[in-house]
C-alpha cells in the first residue's frame, strides 16, 4: 500500500510561478524554524533575505501569548505573531486580541486530569502562566499512539486535543492556525493565494487545508504524524527543523533569481 506521504511532492517540484507569487510566509516555530529548540543565526539571517525579496513572515505558534510577544518584538521584520494555535494575535504595545471565543479553562483543566492515566499524569507547561487561549501540557516522551489515546478520551468529553513537537493542547473550539492566519493576513492586505504556510506537526493541520493558501509545506517530520491528520500539505521538505525552513526560503528566493 502506498503511504500517504508518497502523495506529497518534494518541495523541489513546486512551480516557480507559484513560488514567485508568495508575499507572506506563515510559519510554525518549534520543530519548523528551530534547531534543538533554538532559533539559530542562519534562520535570523533568512528573515533579512526574505525582507529584501519583499516577503513578510508571520509566526504562528502553539506557544503562549507571552512568548509570542517576544517573537513579535524581537524577531527582525516581524510585527505581530499568532499564538496558542490560532487563539490570539499578539502585537507589541497593543492588547492581546482574541481570535476565538475565550475558553472555559476550569473545564479544560478538569478534562486534562480525567483523561490522563494515573501512572502518567499530564503536567502543565511551565509557560502556563502566560497563556490566555488554551490549556497546554508537556508532551514529554509520549508516543504518537499514546497521544492518539488521549485524543480519543478528550473527544469523548467534547474537547479537542492536538499536539505539537513539544506540547499537548486542549481547547473547546477546533484548533485551526489556518483560519486565524487568513483573518490576520486579510487585515494586513494579503490574499490566501499569496501566502505560503509551513509546519511540522498535527497542530499545524489548519495550515495545510486544501484551497486556503497559495502553497502549503510540511517538514520531513510529517512522516511520523501522517496517520494523525486529515489534511496534508502540498509539498514536503527533504529536511526537518531549521534545515527545512532554510530549504523553503531558498526555494522562494531561487524562484525570484
Amino acid at each position: 500500500m502506498m503511504a500517504r506521504t508518497d502523495k506529497l511532492a518534494p518541495l523541489s517540484e513546486a512551480s516557480p510561478a507559484a513560488l514567485r507569487a508568495i508575499r507572506l510566509v506563515a510559519s510554525d516555530i518549534d520543530g519548523t524554524m528551530t534547531e534543538s529548540g533554538k532559533l539559530m543565526p542562519a534562520v535570523l539571517n533568512a528573515f533579512e533575505r526574505l525582507q529584501q525579496a519583499g516577503i513578510a513572515v508571520l509566526p504562528v505558534t502553539g506557544r503562549p501569548a507571552g512568548e509570542a510577544l517576544g517573537l513579535a518584538r524581537y524577531l527582525p521584520y516581524v510585527n505581530c505573531a499568532i499564538a496558542e494555535n490560532g487563539a490570539v494575535l499578539v502585537t507589541p504595545d497593543q492588547p492581546v486580541r482574541a481570535l476565538w471565543t475565550p475558553p472555559d479553562r476550569t473545564h479544560l483543566l478538569a478534562v486534562g486530569r480525567q483523561i490522563a492515566p494515573s501512572n502518567a499524569p499530564l503536567v502543565l507547561t511551565e509557560d502556563a502562566f502566560c497563556r490566555v487561549g488554551d490549556v497546554a501540557y508537556e508532551r514529554g516522551a509520549r508516543t504518537t499512539q499514546a497521544l492518539q489515546r488521549l485524543k480519543h478520551e478528550a473527544t469523548q468529553k467534547g474537547v479537542y486535543l492536538v499536539w505539537s513537537s513539544v506540547h499537548i493542547h486542549l481547547s473547546l473550539d477546533p484548533p485551526d492556525k489556518g483560519l486565524s492566519v487568513l483573518k490576520v493576513a486579510a487585515e494586513m492586505g494579503y490574499e490566501g493565494s499569496h501566502i505560503l504556510t509551513i509546519g511540522d506537526a498535527p497542530n499545524d493541520e489548519g495550515l495545510w487545508q486544501v484551497g486556503r493558501f497559495g502553497l502549503t509545506i510540511a517538514t520531513a517530520d510529517i512522516d511520523e504524524y501522517v496517520d494523525s491528520v486529515q489534511a496534508l500539505a502540498d509539498f514536503r521538505c527533504q529536511a526537518s527543523g531549521q534545515s527545512a525552513w532554510l530549504e523553503m526560503v531558498n526555494a522562494l528566493l531561487t524562484a525570484r533569481s
